[in-house]
């Protein structure tokens, strides 16, 4: 399950966002990968591995523990595509990119299938759109 993985991050009073995952990041207050704006969330709190298996999260000894669908982890756990990680206020939300093949260009997401019969979420299409919206138009 190797490839590129985004998390949508939903904290306290921020409007939510994306951020691409394809290298070992830190996710915390105060550290070199994904800052967050919580003020229950540590300085380094812990960190998101894209591997061969799937993306992998690790605490890094945070003072409030990180957890994966409400449960706190001790080790590193491999997430799956929705899994949700809490960290103090903050929520992220896992999820896969996926290649589309060249006869889908331009396909709204209905007819496109993912692998195992999983349908394009109506959560990605309206991120999708939204972040369509938000890019500058050349003129």
């Amino acid at each position: 399950m190797s490839g590129t993985f985004w998390v949508q991050v939903l904290e306290p009073g921020h409007p939510s966002r994306v951020v691409t995952v394809t290298d070992e990041i830190d996710v915390g207050r105060d550290c070199d990968g994904l800052l967050l704006d919580d003020p229950t969330v540590s300085r380094r709190h812990c960190k998101l591995d894209p591997t061969a298996v799937g993306l992998v999260v690790e605490d890094l000894a945070s003072a409030n523990g990180t957890y994966v669908g409400g449960t706190p982890i001790d080790g590193p756990v491999v997430l799956g595509v929705g899994d949700e990680i809490r960290l103090g206020e903050t929520r992220l939300v896992v999820h896969q990119a996926h290649a589309t093949e060249q006869e889908h260009a331009g396909a709204t997401g209905d007819e496109v299938v993912l692998g195992e019969g999983q349908r394009v979420s109506e959560e990605a299409r309206r991120l999708g759109a939204a972040a369509n919206a938000s890019r500058p138009r050349s003129r």
